[in-house]
Order: structure tokens, then sequence, then C-alpha cells
């Protein structure tokens, strides 16, 4: 019986160090720009090196000489180490994640606490520095990354972290590396974030795009909603000059002598769209006239909808929503869209999974 009892705990404490449950264990983890995929939506080795390096460049964040935060390393000194290393911040190959997780059989937990950056040259590793989050907590959940196609509209640094929508690799649990069992670090990593355990704190990534396109113009039928659109903004601003100049037409016209009717000659929308679970629901961002093929101010839908112009006994608010008129998307979160292209990339939108946008307009 003292036997198999003593042999329950054996098994029990592998299983703790297996990593199936532990409080408050330190964990490194690491990031290698090369191997986040286009399909995540953003490559966060690559947004981070870029936006920490422009706000440690400014002051607006410090970097410190490691997580033990001995010495703050001052812009000058961090392009000192660029220079003698022959290397750049912004360049940076490898980011590595400080952390703290708390697992257990049911769901794990994680707490991203700071940020190092390493680089390498041909004499080996060069370590920029640390970032403590907690220090500029508020800037990282402010401040927005880049996404591509397969991302949503808008994503900040804070929670592109906690989404955990990037592939990483754990050199560091505790006190133990795998540099003789590198098997055990994936094994660990699975259970606390590829198993059935829940983990808490995990950023759901919303089923949202920016949209910008462009209302065109049916010249073969003058009832088309994309003409409405266009002639009854036209005759308004023809009709409010003070309108015209307050949204930017002082730019190009003199309000004390022009005299002439100005046309509107290009109408470009930014919406943010979401994915439903029947439907695609918008929302205008704004909104961009072109006067003479000149763009006036970008204008707010609540300013478009207060000039009361109807379209067809539709608001401008209806209008947009409903669609019915022809239009070419321009850009899609921050990839730009070529025309030819335009038509699949809505098709992807409407019958494909919206993180695979790139995959569909690129096989289908």
């Amino acid at each position: 019986m003292k036997k198999l009892r003593f042999l329950f705990i054996a098994l029990l404490g592998l299983h703790w160090a297996d990593g199936i449950a532990y409080t408050d264990k330190p964990v490194l983890v690491h990031l290698n720009i090369a191997r986040q995929s286009d399909t995540m939506g953003f490559n966060l080795v690559y947004e981070l090196q870029n936006k920490f390096y422009d706000l440690i460049l400014t002051n607006k964040v410090k970097l410190w000489d490691s997580p033990r935060k001995s010495i703050v390393i001052s812009p000058s000194s961090l392009q000192s180490i660029e220079n003698s290393s022959g290397t750049k911040f912004n360049k940076t190959q490898n980011v590595f994640l400080h952390e703290f997780w708390t697992g257990s059989s049911k769901k794990t937990n994680f707490t991203i606490v700071g940020i190092s950056f390493v680089n390498d040259n041909a004499k080996g590793k060069v370590s920029y520095g640390y970032v403590d989050l907690a220090e500029c907590w508020a800037i990282a959940a402010a401040e927005l990354i880049d996404c591509n196609v397969n991302g949503p509209a808008s994503l900040t640094i804070a929670q592109a972290l906690y989404s955990r929508n990037y592939n990483f690799n754990i050199v560091q649990f505790g006190g133990k590396d795998f540099r003789e069992n590198p098997a055990n670090s994936i094994k660990i990593r699975d259970k606390a974030f590829y198993s059935k355990r829940k983990v808490e704190g995990l950023y759901k990534i919303p089923k949202t795009k920016e949209v910008t396109y462009v209302v065109e113009i049916d010249a073969n039928d003058k009832n088309e909603m994309g003409n409405t659109l266009h002639n009854n903004i036209q005759d308004y601003l023809n009709k409010n000059r003070e309108v015209l100049f307050n949204i930017g037409g002082d730019r190009y016209f003199d309000y004390k002598n022009f005299k002439s009717e100005v046309a509107v000659t290009r109408i470009e929308v930014k919406e943010v769209w979401e994915k439903k679970s029947a439907f695609t629901d918008s929302r205008v961002s704004s909104i961009i006239i072109f006067v003479n093929n000149k763009a006036l101010d970008p204008i707010s839908i609540d300013l478009l909808l207060s000039w009361k112009i109807m379209y067809n006994f539709r608001s401008a608010e209806d209008v947009f929503r409903e669609k019915k008129f022809k239009y070419v998307l321009l850009k899609m979160n921050n990839t730009f869209i070529s025309n030819i292209d335009s038509e699949k990339y809505l098709k992807a939108l409407e019958k494909y999974s919206w993180t695979q946008v790139s995959r569909y307009v690129k096989f289908y």
C-alpha cells in the first residue's frame, strides 16, 4: 500500500513538472519574424519592433538593459548599439515575451509583463534591451497596429499580444530550459494553449474589416443610385457654397470670386464591416467628396445627414447600408486593392472565412 502511494505521488510530481498544474510560473516566450504567417492578419514581431522603436526614440517608452532594470538605455545609446553591431532595432528578427503562467487541468491564465528585443549579426546575438509593459500599458492599449486583409478593422498592441494569434515557442519554463529536450517545450505550450483548457484573459479578435470603396457612376442609367448620390450632393453644394468652402473647398476656390458650378466627380466611403451570424453589418466612418477632381475634407455620416438630402426617398445612411449602387474596393484594412481584384475580395467576405481572405483571392 505504501509503495502504491509513493508511486502515485511520484507520478503526480511528474505531471506537475510536465506543466499540468503550476502557479505564477515565469515563462520566456520566443517569436521569430519569419515564422509569422500572413493568414494571421498581422506580423506581431514586425509590429512590435516598429511601434516600440518609434516610441523609444521619442522618449515615450523606456528601454531598460534587462528585466532587472538596472540601467535605462537612452535613444542615443540604442543608436550606438545599432551602429557598433551593424544592425537595426526595427529590423529585429526575434522578440521574447516575459510572462507568468498559472495552469491547472481545466484552465490557463497568462500575464505578459515585458518584451526583450534581440537581433542577429555575424558575431552572434545583439540584445537591444527590455520594455516593461506595466510602465507603458496605456500606450500599448491605445496604439494601433497594421492589419492585412485577414485581420480585423482595428487592433491595439495589447489586444494583439493577448490574442495569442501568432506562432510562438517557449524557451524557458521556470528554471527549466529545453536545450536537451525541445519536445517538452512543445508539450507544455500545447497543454496550456491548444488543449481543452479554458484560456482566461484571451482576447477574441472580432470579425471586422475596415473597407474603403468608390461609388461608381452608371453612364447607362441616370436613375441608378450611384448617379443619384453624386447628382444630389452636387446640387446641394452648388446651392450652399458656404458648406462647400467649409469642408475644404476654400483650398481650391476663392470664395469671393468663384462663381462657376462644381461637379462631384468621385465619392470615397470608408466603413467598418462586421460579420454577424446571418448578415454583414456596416457603419460609415468617413466620406470624401471630390469636386472637379479635387478631394474635400473627410466628413462624417452625421454631417452628411444634417444636409437633409434625400436620394429616391432614402437617407444617406439608408443608401450606404443598402448599397444598391456599383462600387469598387480601394482598400481593406491596410492593404490596397486593385480594381481587377475588387470583386474577388468582396466574394471572399461573402463566401469564405474572414480570417482567410487572401487565400480565397489567391486560389479562386
